[in-house]
């Protein structure tokens, strides 16, 4: 997912143009000829095809790689950490501010399948769900919904 940190979404319509854009990152030293060579447009397009990759293109504020930390209550993570204050660390990939609310959304290359999916969900639930509380603390805002993009899929999967 390191492309989608610089990725222009108002030029991803199409493979071509993620191409254009990995070829500039490439002579800009953003991105290394051998990254830029295991990136799949194709896959990379799919995700603006989407319902939610649109809200990407469209949307007033988004949020990448937004690195936070946030003193949060131990309860939270275990009966032993009771009274405690833990510090949360993270980096959010992508969030869409909308006045209603936020939007977050974790971009996954895992070789994810259908077989296997719920299990991957499952196991990043907690990462996602993390990343939500803190957005929602930090803005003041609600989220209104988080999701996990597993690119082999090509598709959004709500965490729930």
């Amino acid at each position: 997912h390191l492309l989608m940190q610089y990725v222009r979404f108002d030029r991803c319509e199409n493979a071509e143009q993620i191409c254009q854009q990995i070829d500039e990152f490439v002579s800009q030293g953003i991105l290394t000829p051998q990254q830029a060579q295991i990136l799949d447009p194709h896959a990379i397009a799919a995700l603006f095809r989407t319902e939610t990759g649109r809200k990407l293109v469209d949307a007033g504020e988004v949020l990448r790689e937004f690195k936070f930390s946030i003193l949060d209550e131990g309860e939270s993570y275990g009966a032993a950490l009771s009274g405690e204050k833990v510090l949360l660390q993270g980096v959010v990939d992508c969030a869409i501010m909308e006045e209603e609310g936020i939007i977050v959304l974790d971009f996954k290359t895992d070789r994810v399948t259908d077989e296997n999916l719920d299990l991957r969900v499952s196991h990043y639930r907690p990462q996602v769900e993390a990343y939500a509380q803190a957005l929602s603390r930090i803005y003041e805002m609600p989220v209104k919904g988080s999701y996990l993009y597993f690119f082999r899929l090509n598709r959004f999967e709500l965490v729930e």
